[in-house]
């Protein structure tokens, strides 16, 4: 609260902040239900998955910013940050990289922040790879085996991605409409699509693609006690263009946008 009554002088909105802060965690187990309030006890942290945990994490991470340029370690050590929220990566030189740890770690203790040993490591490029936002990066082979160090969506990413297109296709579902269906599947591809964007995608689109109609078709097809796959009774012409389901773009250059 101290870095944001820097910030904010409205008084009332630094009362909602506080109020959010300390508002009870409520999860159920079985039939109890379990009120905890952690960030309130011990007047630290936020409840997990507050809406307010990523602003108020590149608020207090500044911190960490500036004195990783400030007490030179950027330039002695040639390591840059990049970090969005509380996620980072920090980028050197080969034989920097415990070094840079160390005083990454030294750094967040004094600002009373914890590293999560478990998902922080020291990653060799290119012989090794690393996850970031989503992202795999490292050393990958295109065409004619031609290596080059690039970027890829995760497996993660993409097994999230089906997992939410499966629960939406169970038969919970059938009451609805297809249109209905159709446009919560075309949110969450065009979504999808439109972030994970860069690299060599292509592949990772078709099979994605390909999950979508066959899993589209089989909802289509079970809801109506029909039977079969579906080709015949739903082909690509009625899912995109009678439902309007999202095209996932087949060339680089159907894509809808380029980040520079």
């Amino acid at each position: 609260m101290r870095c944001l009554t820097r910030r904010i002088a409205d008084g009332r909105l630094l009362s909602t902040i506080k109020s959010w802060l300390t508002a009870p965690v409520v999860e159920r187990s079985g039939r109890r239900t379990i009120r905890t309030a952690d960030a309130r006890k011990f007047k630290k942290g936020t409840p997990q998955g507050s809406p307010l945990s990523p602003l108020l994490a590149n608020i207090y991470f500044r911190r960490f910013l500036l004195a990783w340029r400030d007490h030179g370690h950027q330039e002695q050590l040639d390591a840059y940050v990049v970090n969005y929220a509380d996620d980072l990566v920090i980028c050197c030189r080969p034989g920097q990289a415990e070094t840079a740890m160390k005083r990454m770690t030294v750094l967040m203790n004094r600002l009373g922040l914890e590293v999560n040993e478990t998902k922080t490591r020291i990653a060799r490029l290119p012989k090794e790879r690393f996850t970031f936002l989503g992202y795999t990066i490292g050393r990958f082979h295109g065409k004619g085996g031609q290596a080059f160090i690039g970027t890829r969506p995760s497996k993660k990413a993409v097994l999230r991605l089906l997992r939410r297109i499966h629960e939406r296709t169970t038969p919970q579902w059938y009451p609805d409409t297809p249109e209905n269906t159709v446009i919560v599947i075309s949110r969450l591809l065009r979504g999808w699509c439109g972030y994970f964007d860069q690299g060599p995608v292509m592949k990772t689109y078709d099979f994605i693609r390909q999950y979508v109609d066959r899993r589209l078709r089989h909802w289509l097809m079970r809801r109506t006690g029909g039977r079969g796959r579906g080709f015949e009774q739903y082909p690509q012409d009625y899912l995109h263009d009678t439902l309007k389901l999202f095209r996932i773009p087949n060339r680089r250059t159907d894509r809808s946008s380029t980040k520079v």
